[in-house]
This record gives structure tokens, C-alpha cells and sequence, in this order.
């Protein structure tokens, strides 16, 4: 094998140490920027969108604090809003029951007399009917009318 032999061991490392020192010379200048510069732009670019990421998240935090303050506003106001129209209506309820409660009272005191006039009229027809009824009966009886039957009983009380 000539790889072993003494003889070509000093070419060997000759070419061995020429092929090391071209290859790394060609790396260091040529390969190894490139790829340094390459990192370096993924980290500027990274760098980058962590940065706009960020400014987005500021900006979306900002937005959400202005959105949760107007939206305790707005609770805020409706919540009044409601209290001062619970409170209006409250009172328009009373007001109103006031005044159903006059116009049923009267009504009950107009219903209320009513039925004591036609309870007198009515009283007044029974009398009417009684008095007929009690002259119908009577004139069946015999007797004429209702005033000589008191006087005879007087008279013969009298007696």
C-alpha cells in the first residue's frame, strides 16, 4: 500500500496540510461570511417582526384599555339611564294608580248611590204591589178597604 510507505509520507503531508489550509482559506473568506451574514440578517429580521410584534401588542393592549374604559363608561351611563327611567316610570306608575284608584272611587260612590235610589224604588214597588196584593185580598175577604178595617178594630176595641 502506498499509503504506508516512508518514502511519500512527506509529500502526503505536504498536500494534506496545502488541501487543510486551501479548504479552510476558501471557508474563512468566502463560505463562512456568507453564512454569518445570512444569520445575522435572519436575526435583524427576527429582531424585527419581534419588535413590530411587540409594538402590535402595545398597540392592541392600548385598544383593549380604551375599549374596557368606554365600555365602564357606557355601563356606567346605561346604569343611571336605567335608574333614572326605573325612578320616571315608578313614579308615572304611582301617579297613574292614583288616579285609577280616584276614578274607581267614583265609580264605587256613583254605583253606591245608584243602588240606594233603586233600592228605594224598589222598596217603593214592593209597598205598591204589597198594597195592591193586601187590597186584592181584601176585597176577596169582604172588607172594602184597609182604613175601615183599622176603624172597626178601633171601634170595637173602643167598645
Amino acid at each position: 500500500m502506498p499509503q504506508l510507505e516512508l518514502s511519500t509520507y512527506i509529500t502526503q503531508i505536504f498536500w494534506l496540510f496545502t488541501t487543510f489550509f486551501g479548504f479552510w482559506f476558501v471557508m474563512a473568506k468566502f463560505i463562512i461570511p456568507k453564512i454569518a451574514e445570512t444569520i445575522e440578517a435572519r436575526k435583524r429580521k427576527y429582531n424585527d417582526f419581534i419588535l413590530k410584534a411587540d409594538e402590535f401588542n402595545k398597540k392592541a393592549l392600548a385598544t383593549l384599555n380604551r375599549y374596557e374604559e368606554t365600555l365602564a363608561a357606557a355601563k356606567e351611563k346605561a346604569a343611571e339611564q336605567i335608574s333614572l327611567e326605573e325612578k320616571t316610570l315608578k313614579e308615572y306608575i304611582t301617579q297613574k294608580q292614583e288616579e285609577i284608584n280616584l276614578q274607581l272611587n267614583q265609580k264605587i260612590k256613583e254605583n253606591e248611590t245608584r243602588l240606594v235610589k233603586e233600592r228605594a224604588e224598589t222598596m217603593k214597588e214592593i209597598e205598591t204591589m204589597a198594597e195592591s196584593a193586601a187590597s186584592v185580598i181584601l176585597a176577596k175577604l169582604g172588607i172594602v178597604s184597609v182604613q175601615d178595617a183599622v176603624e172597626k178594630k178601633t171601634t170595637a176595641q173602643r167598645k
